[in-house]
């Protein structure tokens, strides 16, 4: 409570010399100072003693100050328990309590603003997908280091343009492996297209068996199951399907497989050497490695987390030898092709300089990765302090300059 108070009114200014309630409306310089009080003793001040009432000013704001900052403290710690208590239960947060949250957590506001980042959560993105490319940056007490909303904000979109470049070169693969087992298979002699399904379907079955936990009593003809997902009205393939829905074709069923079933198939063609079937020999070994890159990437789902985690895998040859001439160091190598997703790109890019055939369509992709790099360190302020990401990134420009030389 305060213990002394100006009162300014229209008989002139006075001093509250006792504990008495107070309600502060507007607290400026002395000679302007305006409250409200509630109380009966007043006594008038004598003379014009402008330093003592400036003092006398400089007290009361000071005290209210005080009242002021306890309060917010009060209200700021009930709002961070009651976040708090959000998290743990995995509840729902408000626009407004994510930032409270990410300041909780160390992450700081100096390149994009508190309310220009509320706004870039509400109209362009949203908290899972731009927050999850913290799980890059290390902690210190629970509290990230150096990690600014900005470099969140920059490694979404560096994201984004990553995840459409994939898609494209995704597609060229998938495109590019259809038509080679298309053609491979139509050259051959021994092939009319039609017994490779029943081989394949028992190939399928075969490898179902081996899965104690599979009920083979529900078991679906390859042939059935594929060409079943087009028969519905809506299917942009629902024409293919009434032709060709009894005995369907090899080349009918290798066009409407899922990326998962090409794998499937390829892998099938390799072992049990079809014709021509030795040049799908990398196609084999790394096509799989790619199917969670490209999932990721058609579903836009955040690819740039975790990139900077080591020893995640025993890395294959091919993708060990592609990062060494790609000029990249033994320990780096052991260190960095280990991580998932940097071994995964990896093999997408052997694959795809591989089998694609155009040269043109090598060209696009070879510009459109080299722009990528340079969008990269657009806003290289935002990274410092963050050394395992500038690691990360000096290897992916090194390995896209080893793509189609």
């Amino acid at each position: 409570m305060l213990k002394r108070a100006l009162f300014l009114s229209e008989q002139g200014l006075f001093v509250l010399e006792r504990s008495a309630p107070l309600v502060i409306l507007v607290m400026q310089k002395y000679n302007k100072l305006k409250m409200f009080y509630i109380g009966e003793f007043l006594m008038k001040i004598e003379g014009e003693n402008k330093q003592k009432l400036a003092q006398l000013g400089k007290n009361i704001e000071k005290d209210t100050s005080t009242v002021k900052d306890k309060k917010t403290e009060e209200t700021e710690n009930a709002n961070l328990k009651r976040i708090l208590d959000l998290v743990s239960r995995n509840g729902k947060l408000s626009v407004d309590d994510q930032i409270s949250y990410m300041k909780y957590k160390g992450i700081t506001f100096n390149y994009i603003s508190e309310n220009e980042a509320k706004k870039y959560l509400s109209q362009n993105t949203y908290y899972y997908k731009v927050t999850s490319f913290r799980k890059n940056i290390s902690k210190k007490e629970g509290k990230y280091v150096s990690l600014d909303f900005g470099l969140l904000n920059d490694l979404a979109t560096i994201d984004m343009y990553l995840r459409y470049i994939l898609i494209k070169i995704n597609l060229d693969i998938e495109h590019s492996l259809k038509a080679l087992l298309i053609n491979s298979i139509t050259d051959s002699k021994s092939e009319d297209g039609y017994k490779i399904v029943r081989e394949y379907d028992n190939y399928c079955k075969l490898r179902l068996q081996k899965n104690s936990k599979f009920d083979m009593s529900s078991y679906i003809p390859v042939n059935e199951k594929i060409m079943s997902r087009n028969k519905d009205l809506k299917s942009y393939n629902h024409d293919m399907y009434l032709k060709r829905k009894q005995d369907p074709p090899i080349w009918v069923l290798i066009e409407l497989m899922s990326f998962g079933e090409l794998i499937r198939f390829i892998e099938f063609y390799y072992e049990n050497n079809k014709s021509n079937s030795s040049i799908f020999n990398e196609a084999y070994k790394l096509l799989k490695y790619t199917k969670n890159f490209r999932d990721s990437a058609a579903h836009s789902r955040p690819l740039l987390l975790d990139i900077v985690l080591k020893k995640q895998i025993s890395p294959t040859q091919e993708a060990t030898e592609y990062a060494k001439e790609s000029g990249i160091e033994k320990l780096d190598r052991k260190q960095r092709i280990s991580n998932k997703k940097v071994h995964d790109l990896i093999c997408m890019l052997i694959i795809h300089d591989k089998y694609i055939q155009s040269d043109n369509m090598k060209q696009d992709r070879k510009e459109e990765l080299n722009d990528l790099t340079e969008r990269c360190v657009k806003r290289s302020y935002c990274y410092k302090g963050q050394d395992e990401l500038k690691k990360v990134y000096e290897m992916f420009c090194k390995v896209v300059a080893n793509y189609y030389k």
